[in-house]
């Protein structure tokens, strides 16, 4: 949901901003937050050429606005990430709310003020600034990069957000270090932070601001080709991390039963010996799918509820690969019923991943991401 705020003044806010060549309206813009009572603007030279180097010289003129410089570029991400650090090192700062803007001066002034507001309101939710992407001045591109990244985030992730790619967010000083342990040191960093919300149970405070774009968006350095690749592979992490824990469990689950079925087990008779064989390797791989999930896929702390809904959905799931086997086999008799079951499995562990994520796994207070 998105939460409209009161735009107020930029008191007991710190503002970064990563900057890479850029033009000299960045001065006037740092002087307009800091004219909003902002505690201190630090710019991240991140390797601009020697033409810019005069405009990060008149930045450093402005009373409370510091320049870090990287004598090379080294991204966006690790940009934001010294920022942090040397923000985090100035005690004269302790319980000030972060605010990240970009410097090509599409997020406006009293929307840095809304958002900083609402991060100074907040302990432990980020705040994103959420633009309105209907608008005819929004770039296509921009468009239906958002709207994509938007479906598959919800799809993956859970939470519904109006904007995965602004720049404008707000930081809570509680979340501050936090922020600076994410990885990614380019564009990636700002889709693994809403990845790593929706694992850890991070709540997000979603705030309305306006969609700026000057020129159809070419003042941005975003690659589009290599940097959208790079987020699009980041997005499907979560769904890598579910595939290799299916995998992983899989192979647990042949290993056990073949170790039961010729050794622990073998000197029973074969009905009770695959029947036993089959519930041991079974409950092992079970036992490791969900140690998995719960700590690599879907995040969340150990807990009897989590544990008796996995095992709900474990038991359903068996019952609907039995029963969608003995359909397919119904409806596509010529297809090998080893083939059928695979297809099976395969629609089961879809439907499997939705449930765990939005059930099995899901938080219920405090911290339940939203």
């Amino acid at each position: 949901m998105v939460e409209k705020t009161e735009s107020g003044g930029l008191n007991r806010c710190v503002v970064v901003i990563p900057a890479l060549d850029p033009d000299g309206a960045l001065t006037e813009y740092a002087a307009a937050l800091l004219a909003q009572g902002a505690e201190q603007i630090v710019v991240v030279d991140d390797g601009s050429g020697p033409d810019r180097q005069p405009i990060f010289r008149a930045l450093e003129e402005l009373e409370r606005c510091t320049v870090l410089r990287h004598g090379r570029n080294q991204g966006k991400g690790r940009a934001m990430k010294d920022a942090f650090a040397y923000i985090a090192a100035q005690e004269q700062w302790t319980g000030c709310a972060v605010v990240t803007a970009d410097a090509d001066g599409q997020h406006r002034v009293e929307d840095v003020c809304a958002v900083g507001q609402a991060a100074l309101e907040e302990t432990d939710r980020l705040v994103l600034g959420v633009r309105d992407l209907t608008g005819p001045e929004v770039p296509a591109k921009s468009k239906l990069g958002n709207r994509l990244s938007s479906w598959a985030f919800r799809t993956l992730y859970g939470p519904r957000l109006g904007d995965t790619q602004t720049g404008l967010r707000g930081i809570p000083w509680e979340l501050l270090e936090w922020c600076g342990t994410i990885r990614g040191e380019r564009y990636e960093y700002e889709m693994n932070a809403l990845i790593r919300t929706a694992r850890e149970h991070v709540e997000l405070r979603q705030v309305p601001i306006q969609a700026v774009y000057f020129d159809n968006n070419r003042g941005t350095h975003l690659r589009a080709v290599r940097d959208s690749w790079r987020v699009f592979l980041i997005l499907l992490s979560g769904l890598g991390w579910y595939a290799a824990s299916s995998a992983l469990s899989a192979a647990a689950d042949v290993a056990a039963f073949w170790l039961c079925s010729a050794v622990i087990f073998r000197p029973l008779s074969d009905l009770f010996c695959f029947w036993w064989s089959t519930l041991t390797a079974r409950a092992l791989s079970s036992a490791l799918n969900y140690t998995l999930n719960r700590r690599y896929v879907f995040g969340g702390k150990p807990s009897g509820r989590t544990l008796v809904r996995y095992y709900c959905l474990w038991g359903t799931q068996m019952l609907c690969s039995y029963l969608l086997l003995l359909l397919l086999n119904w409806l596509l008799p010529g297809i090998w019923p080893t083939v059928n079951k695979a297809l099976g499995d395969i629609i089961l562990a879809i439907c499997s991943y939705q449930i765990q994520m939005h059930w099995v796994f899901r938080e219920e207070a405090p911290h339940g991401a939203r």
